[in-house]
């Protein structure tokens, strides 16, 4: 019974919605028919115009359901991502993580590779430049060495026996060349490599080129020296000293041919005039005083030898110079002093040995004249046993069974 109670109600309710729907239709068609009739007074409007508003409806209709579908997909897609959205920040700091472990590991790994390099590099370049060091201090003593030619070339500039109690006369400071002219520079090479034509050929083509280069003019000069040319050698430091007139080490060198050509008081003036170039030219100031000494002027001599040892206390020439001197005024303890400083600081330099042995022969010191000649026989035996033969500093000791055995008599 109570089921057939609730079909009839349900039956009731959906006419009662067929019915409002009908009644719905049929309002629709009063009103649009109404409108019409509101306007009887007017010219009545067609059927044509009744279609056109029913399908303004329909199209109504389809606007507002693909409005409608329009929505729902947005709304569907915003939903798809912030989904993604929601997934994405769950899952960053995990790969996140991973990835700034990831960028430190090999970080790490570049950087003690790198420092690794760095460290090669670093041991690499400090044993070049040890290697670099050690070729430049050689050069340099080799220059050294060629710069001041007469420390070695004793017996060149001092030929006589009897002045071989001197020390050779020191060439200036022979000037390393910066200027343009290319073939400078190839008689520079050719200078410290002994080529001395070469070097002659060099330095003519450059003064071709460009006379007034005063250095260039000097440098051959001092070739020529080597050379033995002294007219052509003094002729180029002329040149020089006129481009440059207060060029200290061309006005010495000059001096050191007038010396050798003994022109000693034309020296003397050479030496002069490098030392108002240049006051504080130990060089200089020590010819000047070996030129006193060719003279007899052993006073004058012995204040030079003074002057340059004011300047440079190291000076091995001026020591054993200013010993010979001062022997020569018979100021023998003096004059040995003198040859010990020199021996401190090149004890290998035979000269010292053989004046400090003429010295103590002059004093009657027989033990100590054979005691110093042994020392300088032992450094230069040949030189030293050449000159012994004739040293009349040494006619003392002659008679000595020690010194004929010495000397080979």
């Amino acid at each position: 019974m109570k089921i057939a109670n609730q079909v009839a109600i349900a039956k009731a309710m959906r006419l009662s919605s067929i019915f409002r729907t009908s009644m719905s239709s049929i309002a629709l068609l009063t009103i649009l028919v109404g409108g019409d009739a509101v306007s009887a007074s007017e010219p009545r409007v067609s059927t044509l115009l009744v279609q056109q508003k029913l399908e303004q409806l329909q199209l109504k209709e389809e606007i507002r359901d693909r409005v409608q579908e329009e929505v729902d997909s947005a709304f569907g897609r915003t939903a798809v991502m912030l989904n993604g959205l929601v997934i994405a920040l769950t899952l960053f700091p995990t790969a996140a993580g991973v990835g700034v472990w990831f960028l430190w590991s090999k970080l790490s790994q570049q950087t003690t590779i790198a420092r690794q390099e760095i460290e090669s590099l670093r041991y690499d370049t400090i044993s070049q430049l040890k290697f670099l060091i050690t070729d430049a201090e050689t050069i340099l003593g080799e220059i050294q060495q060629q710069s001041h030619p007469a420390d070695i070339e004793t017996d060149l500039l001092l030929p006589d026996a009897q002045i071989q109690e001197f020390a050779p006369v020191n060439y200036g400071n022979y000037k390393q060349l910066l200027s343009p002219g290319d073939y400078a520079k190839q008689g520079d090479a050719c200078f410290f490599e002994n080529r001395y034509e070469d070097a002659i050929i060099a330095y003519d083509r450059a003064l071709q080129i460009q006379p007034d280069l005063a250095d260039t003019w000097n440098n051959r000069g001092v070739v020529l020296t080597r050379m033995q040319r002294y007219p052509e050698a003094i002729a180029s430091y002329e040149q020089a000293t006129t481009i440059r007139p207060n060029y200290p080490d061309a006005w010495n060198n000059r001096g050191v041919v007038l010396l050798e050509l003994q022109q000693y008081p034309e020296a003397i003036v050479c030496y002069e005039q490098a030392i108002q170039a240049k006051p504080d030219y130990a060089d200089a100031w020590n010819n000047r005083g070996v030129a006193f000494s060719k003279m007899q002027q052993y006073e004058q001599a012995v204040l030079s030898y003074n002057q340059a040892l004011q300047i440079k206390n190291d000076y091995t020439d001026a020591w054993n110079n200013r010993g010979v001197a001062l022997s020569k005024l018979q100021k023998y303890e003096a004059a040995i002093d003198s040859y010990d400083n020199a021996a401190k600081i090149r004890p290998d330099f035979y000269r010292i040995w053989y004046n400090k042995a003429r010295c103590y022969a002059l004093q009657g010191k027989i033990d100590l004249a054979i005691e110093n000649l042994k020392r300088a026989l032992n450094l230069n035996p040949n030189l030293c046993k050449e000159l012994a033969k004739t040293e009349a500093d040494l006619e003392k000791i002659r008679e000595h069974d020690v010194f004929k055995q010495l000397i080979g008599q």
